[in-house]
């Protein structure tokens, strides 16, 4: 009877350890969290709203957007890295400059790339140079015409140091010989802000916020950098039909913390790819002149690596020659 009892015992404590193993995703009543590591009012912060109904109505839970901007995104990516890794806080952060953090040394970060677990990406978001709309500069000639007439006088704003804006700014003065004043910001609404008050001359900015601003009448855009024109911006020449073969931007995606369990990442992206590929998202995004480029976690990792292996001669090389100010 004894051993009867001892074997039942047992039967019902190993029978119970699944069902606490596989407790419901999203819990009841819990939220998840997106870090978006910029401030309010960017390209980043803009279409993280735009798809956090959509995302929602996948999850069936409630979806927070928290603002955690500063450092060029690296207080708010550590912060997910310090979340517990339970799927209910992610983030939704840049590339290139997610790794660029990591990739210089003097940024000290707290992680590196195996503190992530990509989970989706959104948008691939080619970027635009803008000026202010009632800046005398009227085009891209008349803007490398300025810098070459007064070198270091040419305010250029990035909202990040290191991040795709500042490195493609080196990289254009670098292959025109020129010289701009570089100014970092913490994100880019503050750049939208200065450029709009004329406290800066000239910045770079993804494609999606030439747009609105554009439309707003708050900018005047000079060029894209692209390999084909960009449609919401009629009239407005890619860098590589004026002669300069530089093409930037930003990636934006979704990532949890490492260590986040198998089938909860799996059903982040599930629900991420249904949320991003519903057609009413894809109007959304193509009302401010972007396209949907979804990628699942595999195939975002793939990305990842392989940007990351191409930028890391680049990131070595600036921060070797101490440009990265």
């Amino acid at each position: 009877m004894r051993r009867f009892f001892c074997a039942a015992a047992l039967l019902a404590m190993c029978g119970g350890m699944p069902a606490a193993a596989q407790a419901p995703f999203p819990e009841p009543g819990r939220p998840i969290t997106v870090i978006v590591p910029y401030p309010p009012g960017g390209g980043s912060d803009i279409t993280a709203r735009m798809l956090a109904p959509e995302l929602e109505r996948a999850l069936g839970a409630p979806v927070v957007i928290v603002n955690r901007a500063g450092a060029g995104s690296q207080i708010g990516m550590t912060e997910l890295t310090r979340a517990r890794p339970d799927g209910h806080t992610i983030a939704y952060g840049l590339w290139p400059s997610t790794f660029t953090l990591y990739l210089d040394p003097s940024r000290r970060t707290p992680f590196n790339r195996d503190s992530f677990a990509p989970l989706a990406m959104h948008v691939i978001d080619p970027g635009a140079i803008l000026v202010p709309a009632a800046s005398p500069i009227q085009s891209f000639a008349d803007l490398v015409a300025a810098a070459r007439a007064r070198p270091g006088a040419i305010s250029m704003a990035d909202p990040g140091m290191l991040g795709w804006e500042h490195i493609s700014s080196l990289q254009l003065q670098k292959a025109l010989g020129i010289e701009f004043n570089q100014v970092h910001f913490p994100g880019t609404a503050p750049v939208i802000t200065a450029l709009a008050g004329r406290q800066i001359d000239v910045t770079m900015a993804s494609g999606g916020t030439a747009v609105i601003q554009s439309r707003a009448g708050v900018v005047r855009v000079l060029a894209v950098l692209s390999d084909r024109p960009n449609d919401s911006l009629p009239g407005v020449p890619t860098l590589a039909s004026l002669g300069v073969p530089l093409s930037a931007g930003s990636a934006r995606g979704f990532v949890a913390p490492a260590g986040t369990p198998e089938p909860v990442v799996r059903r982040l992206a599930e629900a991420l790819e249904r949320a991003i590929t519903s057609p009413s998202h894809r109007e959304q995004l193509q009302r401010i002149g972007l396209d949907i480029s979804f990628m699942g976690p595999a195939e975002f990792d793939s990305y990842w690596t392989r940007e990351e292996n191409a930028m890391r001669p680049v990131i070595t090389e600036i921060v070797r020659q101490g440009t990265n100010n």
